[in-house]
């Protein structure tokens, strides 16, 4: 059996897995990686100087090595890339990549105007304060400051010869009105439009020699400017004879085939021969392995994050959803086996109203025992769709009709987010049941084990294969509560109609519980 022990030994990959040649031919050079680039043919070994003699940092093997090839020159002394794509794991020491190009153009180049933006702007904010912190800490640069404006959401710092390194929120006005020479796009898997993206890029449409940094681990489907960029790369490297050469691409990651091959279940190890384990596998998507980060600590990750998350964060690898809640609880084949659309009830049903924790959303489930005697439990909808709902406005006004349509059933609506809802359901004669944390416990068992339980025969819960309904399971993570366990509101996914569809069952269960004090 094939096992991937660990290598005390084993470095992490200088160069990346996929990466863009340089246009210069002929011998090797100094870069040590075989190419042909030389001093006089990227400013590169510059900012290597640079960061080593001026600053005091001494480069990680694969920066000094994305440095020289990143800032390659043209023949006419502009820069080769106008776009450099970075990928790399996380913790792999990108930030200090981007403290010393920023401020060895700053300070050696004289760039006009430096712009940098992450869709949290706290990671932008922490490399410049970084940076920052550098230039004051070196007599000879601290004396060309001008200015430093350390206003949060407006940081600023400019030098004596006009060079400035401003940083920008990364949203649709981000960047607007300002003419960019180096634009850094820090989580660039985090851009889900084009908004930031064609606001802080175009800064640099009127400057002669710009270049624009994206940087960032891999994603999920829903990383549509990294995902087409990426593709645009790759396909750059596998064609270069048509290929945009403004166009780099230096991506540390794993393979694409590498995955779970040992077949583990929800909170079982991976086996000693599993891909996962292979370190080097590790190595291709950690350069900074061996110097900074540790088998160790890759280890540990891959023992205790989601599958979808040690993927993404330590391998660099795309997965098709980063919702690490996808069905963690419940299993998809216990869910499905339990799909059947039923014929509508034809006697009283309990309701159940449940509301997304940060009440941006809330739902209606309902729960009806079967003419053969098993439960069924579905999202309440009418001629318009499911009862699942931006806010919380108009649950008032459905709760009362819904009641109104079926006689004798009854409504529960939990204490927790739901809970600042009691107060108007009573004031309006409405009645309902509450449920409290203790119930919700139940309710969670009594769910889970009609659903996937270890006892078969209990297993009466069937539903309609609603999509909301299937959202909500999916994404559905537990809390513990006491000795017992309980949906997290906070951590899951589209809970709102998995809750309700939990208090609605509940509410059947005991059909006799005493109502509110409207009743």
């Amino acid at each position: 059996m094939l096992s991937y022990a660990p290598t005390p030994t084993l470095l992490g990959s200088t160069t990346p897995r996929i990466w863009t040649p340089p246009l210069v031919k002929g011998s090797p050079g100094p870069c040590g990686c075989g190419c042909a680039l030389t001093r006089a043919t990227s400013l590169g070994y510059s900012a290597v100087d640079f960061a080593r003699d001026v600053i005091g940092i001494e480069l990680l093997p694969w920066q000094r090595w994305l440095l020289i090839h990143a800032l390659e020159l043209r023949p006419d002394g502009r820069f080769r890339y106008r776009t450099v794509l970075i990928l790399v794991a996380r913790q792999n020491g990108k930030t200090t990549l981007v403290e010393v190009k920023n401020l060895w153009k700053m300070f050696v180049l004289r760039v006009p105007m430096i712009i940098g933006t992450a869709q949290n702007l706290d990671i932008s904010e922490e490399s410049w304060d970084k940076a920052v912190e550098i230039v004051e800490s070196v007599p000879e640069m601290n004396a060309e400051v001008a200015h430093v404006d350390r206003t949060n959401g407006k940081k600023a710092l400019r030098l004596i010869n006009g060079s400035r390194w401003k940083i920008a929120a990364a949203s649709r006005k981000g960047g607007r009105g300002l003419s960019g020479d180096d634009v850094n796009l820090d989580e660039l898997r985090e851009h889900q439009t084009w908004e930031s993206w064609a606001a802080v890029t175009k800064t640099t449409m009127a400057r002669r020699n710009p270049q624009v940094y994206a940087f960032s681990n891999a994603g999920d489907d829903k990383s549509v400017v990294l995902n087409d960029l990426q593709a645009k790369g790759r396909m750059a490297v596998a064609n270069p004879e048509v290929a945009d050469p403004g166009l780099g691409l230096f991506e540390w990651s794993a393979p694409d085939d590498v995955c779970c091959t040992c077949d583990c279940g929800p909170g079982e190890p991976h086996l000693a021969d599993c891909r996962l384990q292979d370190r080097r596998a590790w190595a291709m998507a950690n350069p900074s392995l061996g110097y900074t980060v540790t088998e160790e600590g890759l280890a540990s990750a891959l023992a205790t994050d989601p599958q979808p998350v040690f993927r993404t964060e330590c391998l660099c690898q795309h997965v098709p959803s980063l919702e690490v809640g996808t069905w963690t609880v419940i299993g998809k084949a216990e869910w499905e086996a339990a799909s059947d659309v039923a014929p509508p009830p034809t006697g009283p049903v309990a309701f159940g109203l449940e509301v997304e924790w940060d009440r941006s959303a809330a739902a209606f489930g309902v729960a009806w025992r079967r003419a053969d005697g098993l439960r069924q439990a579905e999202i309440t909808q009418d001629d318009s769709g499911v009862d699942h709902r931006p806010g919380t406005a108009w649950c008032l006004a459905r709760g009362k009709a819904l009641l109104e349509a079926w006689p004798g059933s009854v409504l529960v609506i939990p204490e927790g987010p739901a809970g600042s809802l009691h107060k108007d359901f009573e004031d309006a004669g409405i009645p309902f049941v509450k449920m409290s944390a203790v119930d919700q416990a139940k309710a969670f068992g009594d769910f889970f084990d009609s659903v996937a339980g270890p006892v078969v025969e209990k297993r009466d819960l069937r539903h309609g294969n609603q999509a909301s309904l299937n959202g909500g399971v999916s994404g559905g993570v537990a809390r513990p509560v006491g000795d017992a366990r309980a949906w997290d509101r906070k951590a899951s996914l589209n809970h709102a109609p998995l809750g309700g569809a939990t208090a609605a069952l509940y509410g059947l269960r005991n059909m006799t519980m005493p109502r509110s004090k409207v009743y």
